[in-house]
């Protein structure tokens, strides 16, 4: 029997899981991951991190089932959208820190962008990359060499686990960069000038479930099969079994909500976006499908932002403290801006309705049914109407899926097991499944 292992980079966790040729997982280990923010506005990482990080809980996985690297059969790699690494090609050495994804330094040329009808966000990789061209020294120098690589975290780690030998990604990390043209399934030249990005820095661009290469055996233990790459709403979509049609929610750091729009490049509502699903083999023939993709971008980090203020003592602890809260507390969970359809990056969170009787519980209530009427608002202006599939870390509070019941009137189907990423990545890298 096939065991296909799958590594999921987050924004703010590492996950590692095996699971068997009948989709049973066997393991999953986990580690958390660090962030700086040298400046308002950023959000940066250590790009080696992310590489020691998932060989440990690759590793802490095979233990776990009492696995060598050598029994698996395949690797899929799952990953946090429009985060970049620089790095040189010659040493294989990362030239500065990651610019994650919710990084907003480049606000200012999004904000030209969009004055001008040109619908763009913060989280897109485009203005980072132009952002990094301009302003660092080593990543000009090794653009004057002709050694400069640019990736988003799925090439990177592709390109470290294999040794420097692949770099590669798929349509839709391409896709979350902004740089990617969704009719003609490549790089677009002419956004790749606009922006200033050399093409020859960026990576090919694979199918999903592709087999591009094996990982280093000195490194990992074995030359295990590179079998598969996808962002992690998408290896939600698979875990799902997303199809033209059908709508999920992941509430994560951040909520994403897709509707499947199957082959069809589908016209976004206003702040929502047109992104590819995924490149896959089906009976053979290579087969590109898209969804149309709105954002809240805190959701989870609203729970995080609870602790660190002292209003919550534990994540674990969330619906016990929530249930004992008194309704009457407004919350606008918009802590690093709103995201769809609003695209406000300036936007900041509020609480409304605090009096003396006011307590942390109604606090942490009102900021879970905050969050639910950012869902419901999204849901409404993409038009979903019926079921509504949800998964991520957050959707394991029932308190908030009895919101977003209330406040959406939609049928919520939670995912029967939370870890949808893994879980999703893993069946596009095992063609069994």
């Amino acid at each position: 029997m096939s065991l296909t292992a799958a590594i999921d980079v987050g924004t703010t966790t590492v996950r590692s899981a095996v699971f068997d040729g009948n989709g049973e997982r066997l393991s999953i280990a986990r580690a958390t991951l660090g962030s700086r923010h040298p400046f308002a506005g950023a959000v940066e990482q250590d790009p080696d991190e992310l590489v020691s990080t998932s060989l440990t809980v690759f590793r802490r996985s095979l233990a776990e089932a009492d696995l060598q690297a050598a029994d698996i059969d395949a690797l899929g790699i799952t990953n946090q959208r429009s985060s970049v690494v620089a790095w040189d090609g010659d040493t294989g050495h990362a030239l500065r820190p990651l610019i994650g994804w919710q990084d907003t330094r480049t606000k200012e040329r999004v904000a030209e962008f969009v004055s001008a009808g040109i619908p763009l966000n913060t989280s897109a990789s485009c203005t980072k990359l132009e952002w990094l061209m301009a302003n660092d020294d080593s990543v000009a120098h090794a653009h004057s060499t002709g050694a400069l690589r640019f990736g988003t975290v799925d090439t990177w780690l592709t390109w470290a686990l294999s040794g420097g030998a692949v770099c590669v990604t798929d349509p839709s990390n391409a896709g979350a960069t902004g740089l990617y043209d969704l009719y003609g399934g490549d790089w677009s030249n002419d956004v790749l000038a606009l922006f200033g990005v050399p093409r020859e820095a960026m990576a090919t661009v694979a199918a999903s479930d592709e087999t591009v290469g094996h990982c280093d055996p000195e490194l990992v233990g074995a030359a295990v099969p590179l079998a598969a790459r996808c962002g992690d709403q998408m290896a939600a979509c698979a875990a799902h079994g997303m199809v033209d049609g059908t709508a999920k929610l992941t509430l994560g750091s951040s909520g994403m909500l897709d509707v499947g729009t199957g082959s069809t490049i589908a016209d976004a509502p206003t702040g929502c976006y047109a992104l590819p699903l995924w490149r896959r083999t089906v009976d053979g023939v290579l087969v590109d499908e898209f969804l149309v993709e709105g954002s809240i971008l805190t959701a989870g980090s609203v729970i995080e932002w609870l602790v660190r203020a002292g209003l919550l003592d534990r994540v674990e602890h969330l619906d016990e403290v929530a249930r004992s809260g008194s309704p009457g507390v407004e919350f606008v969970p918009s802590l690093a801006g709103l995201g769809s359809p609003h695209q406000d990056p300036e936007a900041r969170g509020t609480i409304r309705g605090i009096g003396l009787e006011t307590t942390a519980a109604d606090v942490v209530l009102g900021a879970l049914r905050g969050i639910a009427t950012r869902v419901a608002e999204l849901t409404a202006h993409m038009d979903v109407t019926g079921t509504l599939l949800v998964d991520g870390g957050l959707s394991q509070s029932q308190v908030l899926l009895e919101a977003v019941r209330e406040t959406t009137a939609l049928e919520i189907h939670p995912a029967p097991d939370h870890e949808t990423t893994v879980r999703g990545i893993a069946l596009l890298a095992n063609r069994d499944n």
